[in-house]
């Protein structure tokens, strides 16, 4: 009995464990995630390139004109970007929609509308933000 009880204890305790440590990675993950996802952004440039170079007060002082004059740049590089790629896929759904059965046609629309929505709409400041499909899974 005692044998027993100390396998179940073994097997609840690597249990927890694999749990904590799937949890505690994707938590370091979606982290990672999000910082790259803001330097998308002018200040999110700024914030992470200041990060990781740690700068005196006086050096701060110095590289602020600088970054913040590169970052804006950046994140309107990032922006035609992004309209350049939403223009492609518009024109690659107008050509293959013809190949398509109605109910494919469905699927395609219903994706680019949730997608269109999410990003219309991804919270408030200070809630978390969901992917649909994530949504889903809750």
């Amino acid at each position: 009995m005692k044998t027993y009880q100390i396998v179940i204890a073994a097997v609840l305790l690597l249990a927890v464990g694999f749990g904590a440590g799937f949890y505690t990675h994707r938590a370091m993950a979606v982290k990672r995630i999000q910082r790259v996802a803001q330097m998308r952004f002018s200040e999110g440039f700024e914030n992470n390139f200041f990060r990781i170079i740690e700068p005196t007060d006086e050096q701060r002082e110095q590289l602020s004109p600088i970054v913040a004059h590169y970052a804006g740049q950046i994140a309107a590089k990032n922006r035609e970007s992004r309209l350049q790629q939403k223009a492609l896929i518009d024109s690659m759904h107008a050509e293959v929609k013809p190949m398509l059965t109605p109910e494919q046609v469905e699927r395609l629309e219903r994706f680019s509308r949730r997608f269109r929505d999410f990003k219309k709409h991804p919270g408030k400041k200070g809630e978390k933000k969901y992917h649909p499909r994530e949504k889903k899974a809750q």
